[in-house]
């Protein structure tokens, strides 16, 4: 629906756009059951209609102050317990439930090698503007701020996931996936069951606890604006560039009554058969 009128928009004046699928963000939402915790996860995605389109920050404009914001009273999840205002990927656990935010890659500790190593996961750096609530339910940026960007640029020699078609290849331990996770497709969230995530460039990790929990209705609302370039070459910036400005409202995911105790068992059993091999 919106998703299809964003994209007629797009075609129909493709120079007042950069390729970067305008106000519509995309959401892989996932159920992941830890011992006797259950966490709703969703990796936010922007897409681009063109491999080559480039995005270097994420962050507040006057005219679109950046937030991110949760219902039903629920707090940012982090593996390591630091409150959401120290969102750099640090701890690496490999907990596949913990919050952070990105710049790109798919996964905590990838570096800009894509050889899985620990080099500062692209160097991430918080705008001074940065901040978070106590209750850690909501992340609220000033303009010009709560935005984040890699300390290792935004050009391809040196930094590949700022090119939202660098997920070329299906190796998670090389820092990226090109098939959704999504445990069930969710009207809104435009991304389905299995469904590809070729040029989908992530900007974060967002966790809540769902244990016990019987609410549908568990949203996240974003609000913010990037930076980039069109196909690599014409630079467009969310301060002037509809294209560059996003507010979307995505859903987590909430599996049905007894779901989460068979995803637990699955975990189990593979782990199993892991130790085994």
């Amino acid at each position: 629906m919106r998703n299809s009128i964003a994209l007629a928009s797009l075609a129909m004046s493709a120079s007042a756009f950069a390729t970067i699928t305008p106000t519509t963000l995309f959401g892989d939402s996932y159920v992941v059951v830890d011992g006797a915790k259950t966490y709703s996860v969703l990796d936010v995605y922007i897409k681009g209609s063109s491999a080559n389109d480039i995005i270097s920050s994420t962050f507040g404009v006057t005219a679109y102050v950046s937030s991110y914001t949760l219902n039903n009273g629920k707090t940012f999840q982090q593996s390591n317990g630091t409150a959401t205002s120290s969102w750099q990927p640090t701890n690496d656990d490999g907990k596949e439930w913990d919050s952070y935010v990105t710049n790109g890659a798919r996964v905590q500790g990838s570096d800009n090698t894509l050889a899985g190593g620990k080099a500062g996961f692209l160097g991430m750096q918080l705008d001074t503007n940065w901040a978070s609530s106590s209750s850690g339910s909501q992340i609220v940026g000033q303009a010009g701020g709560a935005g984040w960007y890699p300390s290792i640029g935004a050009s391809t020699s040196t930094n590949p996931y700022c090119r939202v078609g660098y997920n070329g290849g299906t190796s998670a331990t090389a820092g990226y996936w090109n098939t959704a996770k999504a445990t069930s497709t969710i009207t809104g969230n435009g991304i389905a069951v299995g469904a590809s995530l070729s040029n989908h460039w992530m900007i974060g990790r967002f966790t809540i606890d769902i244990t016990g929990d019987t609410a549908t209705d568990n949203k996240m609302t974003l609000v913010f604006a990037i930076a980039g370039k069109q196909n690599g070459s014409t630079t467009f910036t969310g301060s002037t560039s509809t294209a560059g400005r996003f507010n979307s409202t995505l859903t987590f995911a909430v599996p049905a009554p007894g779901a989460a105790a068979l995803i637990g068992l699955a975990g189990v059993l593979t782990n199993r058969r892991r130790q085994r091999a």
